[in-house]
């Protein structure tokens, strides 16, 4: 088992927490959806306990996640840093559209950020 906790993220618990709290599900709905009982989830949140990969599986399933993101401890990507869980849903989308509207989202969003950055820079 300690081979398998050194694999699995120290924010697993945090993760299967806010995962589960953006969708507006008790601890008792989870287990339900992932067939597991509300103890269990209630111990996968607190770090007690590691699901079986099976459960792994099912959990990743369930929020529409990988598996590698739920294992992985990922705070220094991206993702791991993005907090707002909309932004996070519209970069998901976005990332989704034909190749000339994504180009135009991404000048759009360099645009901003350049303008930010220099409107800080002429206040400062």
């Amino acid at each position: 088992m300690k081979d398998e906790e050194s694999a699995l993220s120290k924010d697993f618990p945090e993760k299967l927490r806010i995962l589960r709290k953006n969708k507006g599900w008790s601890q008792g709905q989870l287990g339900k959806k992932i067939g597991a009982d509300l103890q269990r989830i209630s111990k996968y949140e607190r770090g007690v306990m590691l699901p079986t990969m099976e459960l792994m599986v099912r959990i990743a399933k369930t929020f529409d996640v990988s598996v590698d993101f739920l294992i992985r401890d990922d705070k220094e990507t991206a993702v791991g840093k993005i907090k707002n869980q909309k932004l996070l849903e519209q970069l998901e989308a976005i990332n989704d559209l034909p190749d000339e509207d994504l180009k135009t989202v991404v000048s759009f969003l360099d645009a901003f950020i350049k303008r930010r950055q220099f409107e800080e820079l002429v206040h400062s």
